[in-house]
């Protein structure tokens, strides 16, 4: 695994294989969300910017991006 915990390769070895022999690393890697939801997250997240830089450019400040998309999502589900 090679993590780095101090920088000095010596004890980082010697803390990973303590922490190996503790059992640290025996339960499986929590699950990262695909590819494909990770793409439509980013492209809520974009949407939500381009509407707050659209609320900063109409009103000259933010008036509430998330709760319109919010709003938006219940409307269109």
């Amino acid at each position: 695994m090679s993590m780095k915990f101090t920088g000095i390769a010596d004890d980082d070895r010697r803390i990973e294989a303590e922490l190996h022999a503790m059992g640290a690393f025996d339960t499986p890697q929590i699950e990262q969300a695909s590819s494909i939801s990770q793409m439509f997250n980013a492209i809520g997240q974009f949407a939500e910017w381009m509407r707050w830089k659209g609320e900063v450019g109409v009103y000259g400040c933010r008036v509430g991006a998330a709760h319109a998309r919010n709003e938006e999502a219940k409307h269109f589900a």
